[in-house]
């Protein structure tokens, strides 16, 4: 058996439920199903830059997670205290508009949990499983408006597998690039744009702002400030609800290094074909969001 042993922080509030998801009966619960979730989807991104086709990648991902046909290689655990929660405008750009602002019971930042990944007795934890999980700690979130800096997650551990904890924003992009160099590895050629969002470089965006803000409410402002402002009009190039459900093709994150709070934005440009989303459009808000936060672009581009 095989294991690693990480403690999760949480950054920003965090609005994560079990069975019950609106209502009184909403109470915030770290799930360990949710973290698989989120393993999956950053190994999906990670395998469709290199394979061939959606059979491979999930091939693939069940040998790692398992599915309906085949057990799991690798289980995630999720041990927390009971952690203290309070209510916390889901839309903060709308306070002080007379908008409703979507209150909702949250996890607080500097929640912690133990997070484990296991595998059956003699399988060594495989590197597609450790890529997504350092992925998914450098880009992703849990939990409802994780693409729009809620649920932001650090993973830290005294395990020799993992990584430092990053010092500067120099040595935060560095750990991005080298990680998504080492998960990605060789990228397939790519002629048009992949059927699943992936990490291929050529249809990948991520970029990492300079711009410190002393919490991550200040850095969601100025997100929505961007968001609301000049693409107000184009708000369906950044998912919707209507005529069929899209989700957010932008992943817009935060991350802590020293005491302030720093952008992490991943556009992921894929198919299938969505006449509301308009790529020009997510590839300008990428180079806009790079001059708003002082950004550098440490992965793809278009």
């Amino acid at each position: 058996m095989a294991k690693i042993e990480l403690t999760l922080t949480v950054l920003s509030p965090m609005f994560i439920y079990g069975a019950y998801q609106r209502g009184d009966s909403a109470q915030p619960e770290l799930r360990a199903q949710s973290v698989r979730g989120q393993l999956r989807y950053w190994l999906r991104a990670v395998l469709g830059a290199r394979a061939a086709n959606l059979k491979q990648v999930w091939e693939a991902e069940s040998a790692i997670f398992g599915s309906t046909g085949m057990g799991s290689a690798v289980s995630v655990r999720l041990y927390s205290q009971r952690a203290a929660t309070a209510q916390y405008p889901m839309l903060p750009h709308r306070q002080g508009s007379g908008k409703p602002v979507s209150p909702a019971e949250g996890f607080e930042p500097e929640t912690q949990a133990v997070l484990e990944l296991v595998t059956r007795p003699g399988i060594p934890l495989p590197d597609d499983a450790l890529h997504a999980l350092k992925v998914w700690s450098l880009l992703g979130g849990l939990g409802k408006r994780s693409r729009r800096m809620f649920g932001a997650v650090r993973l830290t551990s005294q395990d020799a597998q993992w990584y430092p904890a990053p010092q500067t924003v120099d040595d935060f992009m560095s750990l991005v690039h080298n990680a998504l160099g080492a998960a990605v590895g060789s990228p397939r050629p790519l002629n048009r744009d992949p059927e699943w969002p992936t990490l291929h470089p050529g249809h990948s965006w991520v970029v990492v702002g300079w711009e410190a803000y002393d919490s991550a409410e200040e850095a969601n402002q100025a997100l929505f400030s961007l968001l609301r402002g000049p693409y107000r009009s184009h708000e369906r190039s950044f998912g919707h609800a209507m005529g069929g459900r899209r989700a957010s093709p932008l992943h817009a994150q935060v991350r802590r290094v020293g005491p302030a709070y720093y952008p992490v934005l991943t556009a992921l440009r894929a198919g299938p074909p969505d006449r509301d989303i308009r790529w020009d459009v997510v590839g300008q808000f990428m180079r806009d969001a790079k001059q708003q936060f002082n950004g550098e672009t440490v992965w793809g581009g278009w």
